[in-house]
């Protein structure tokens, strides 16, 4: 009979909990970043800062658990690549949009990643051919498509707002994949996350640089980059114990919990309605994250 202790940490690696407690906690980036760029921060600015912040806190508390011959090349190729794909890229662009095409619509492209990740693993040898699934990216992308034309009719300036942001679940479906692939084996959750927000903090940071966006506004209103770095930190330890439970395309599934916040909090906080273009939009997505979702048997 297995112990109350044992029956406890199952519980916690549970695939489903963990997708629910990380797509909570990163979805906060939304509303927090949103009154942040209000505040006067540039949208790259508020990307780098906790990305570097956390990264850092969760690097040095990994190295209590982590011994000097783990520190490999291959770890530091992994957290700059990763770090790409998962954070300097999806981050950046999703501060850069969320301005012009408002928290609940930006929050959006977090439900497409499964449709992504899931034609990069089969294409990779990664997952079976199911033709159900393939059905379900296809309606997925039916989906954003009838999202994309949803926001067209509304104003024709936001279309390559729209197609900048549609680089965030291709960089993160990458990121899945490639998470899974080259993964160190045997490293601590707290320093695979730190890695990776430094790395992703590494890559953002020339082109800081170059464009002038790492000034600190006048009245920075620390207590929203505080929170911020709590909530990364603690959403990308859970993040890595969850991609270490599942597979590439369950993990991706964590992006409908954080459009679900984006979507609640631009409906709370930030006085956004939706449309019915978006409503049916969303009903096709869901329909067809379902569709991918659903195995065989």
């Amino acid at each position: 009979m297995p112990s109350l202790r044992s029956v406890i940490r199952r519980g916690a690696d549970a695939p489903l909990l963990l997708l629910v407690l990380t797509g909570a906690l990163l979805g906060s980036m939304f509303p927090l970043s949103r009154l942040a760029i209000a505040q006067g921060w540039s949208p790259l600015a508020f990307a780098f800062w906790p990305a570097l912040g956390s990264g850092l806190i969760l690097t040095l508390a990994g190295l209590r658990d982590e011994r000097p011959a783990n520190w490999k090349r291959p770890f530091f190729l992994y957290s700059v690549i990763a770090g790409v794909f998962s954070v300097a890229i999806p981050n950046s662009v999703t501060f850069l949009v969320m301005t012009d095409l408002g928290t609940s619509l930006t929050s959006l492209m977090f439900t497409l990643p499964p449709l992504f990740t899931y034609a990069f693993a089969w294409m990779l040898g990664m997952e079976l051919f199911r033709p159900l699934r393939l059905i379900g990216i296809l309606v997925g992308l039916a989906g954003a498509a009838l999202l994309v034309l949803s926001r067209y009719t509304v104003s024709a300036g936001s279309i390559g707002w729209l197609l900048l942001a549609l680089c965030v679940p291709v960089s993160l479906a990458v990121g899945n994949v490639y998470r899974k692939l080259r993964m160190p084996q045997g490293m601590n959750s707290s320093l695979l996350a730190g890695g990776m927000l430094l790395g992703g903090a590494l890559v953002m940071f020339p082109v800081l640089m170059a464009h002038g966006s790492l000034n600190i506004p006048a009245y920075p209103h620390w207590h929203l980059l505080l929170m911020q770095c709590v909530f990364t930190c603690l959403g990308y330890i859970v993040y890595f114990r969850f991609q270490k439970a599942a597979d590439p395309v369950y993990f991706s599934q964590l992006g409908h919990v954080m459009s679900a916040m984006g979507v609640l909090s631009g409906l709370l906080f930030f006085n956004e309605l939706l449309t019915p273009m978006i409503v049916a939009a969303i009903l096709v997505i869901v329909a067809g994250i379902a569709m991918v979702n659903k195995r065989a048997g």
